[in-house]
């Protein structure tokens, strides 16, 4: 009998997560047993479990209205080319329905992802390094998180509160004199920094700069935004790897004036 006849597709349960954390790491990804908790605390999961019951893939999906985003698209290595992916993919497009839909691709899933209707939109590039010291200039305020969710709707297209009713030990920053926000939260190795919501690259950089501390930080950009990506790389943060955004359906728009120059995290846009 092979894997993908035995295979059993349920809910991911806050039980499992120590058993997803196990799965991430053998990747390996960087998630903390804590990010896999706060994720899921924010949206949906469902788990693929072998007829032992061993927990052999997952995925993560997050609902916003009309829109969704999916991630943690995770098949164990033993059992990659089964079809677990995909089933994994096809119950998720039941479970989200007419939604538009929006994922970052590896290079190893995107082709799972075009046979099932998405189609690439941008690149993502992921900065990170390790901070010996790192000097911040700029004033700064921190607003409160009713603020930055409908700064956040602006720019990302659709209200994520889920989101931002689990965020876990953060900072929240923004420019006294411009709008937009970055947030600077633990996750994975170090520290991540965003959503960061700006009306130009010089206010990002502005935002970013006033988030850097010293320490592992990490910090997920739209390719396009070479300005930024050439500071951070000046600063110590250099581009260590590259994701497809895809998207299936038509993405909500954004409102104009204010941009995502940062990502909350790959897996939830």
């Amino acid at each position: 009998m092979s894997t993908t006849t035995a295979l059993t597709l349920r809910d991911l349960h806050p039980r499992d997560l120590a058993a997803a954390h196990r799965l991430s790491a053998s990747i390996p990804w960087p998630h903390r047993l804590e990010d896999w908790r706060v994720m899921l605390a924010a949206g949906h999961g469902l788990a693929a479990c072998g007829p032992n019951g061993r927990l052999l893939g997952t995925t993560l999906w997050w609902n916003y209205g009309a829109a969704a985003t999916i991630g943690m698209v995770l098949v164990d290595p033993a059992h990659q080319g089964q079809g677990i992916g995909r089933r994994l993919m096809v119950a998720v497009l039941e479970r989200t329905g007419a939604r538009a839909l929006m994922l970052n691709a590896t290079i190893a899933g995107m082709a799972l992802y075009r046979r099932l209707g998405f189609h690439p939109t941008g690149r993502i590039a992921q900065h990170q390094g390790v901070l010996s010291a790192f000097e911040c200039t700029n004033a700064i305020e921190a607003p409160d998180l009713p603020s930055l969710q409908a700064l956040d709707a602006r720019a990302f297209g659709a209200e994520r509160p889920g989101f931002y009713a689990n965020l876990t030990d953060f900072t929240a920053i923004r420019l006294a004199d411009s709008p937009g926000f970055a947030l600077r939260r633990r996750f994975g190795r170090g520290e991540v920094i965003g959503p960061v919501v700006a009306a130009s690259e010089t206010d990002a950089i502005a935002l970013v700069g006033a988030s850097l501390r010293p320490g592992f930080q990490r910090i997920d950009i739209p390719a396009d935004a070479t300005t930024l990506a050439a500071w951070l790389t000046a600063a110590g943060l250099p581009q260590v790897d590259l994701a497809t955004t895809m998207i299936r359906g038509e993405w909500p728009k954004s409102s104009n004036g204010l941009y995502r120059f940062a990502l909350a995290t790959q897996a939830q846009g």
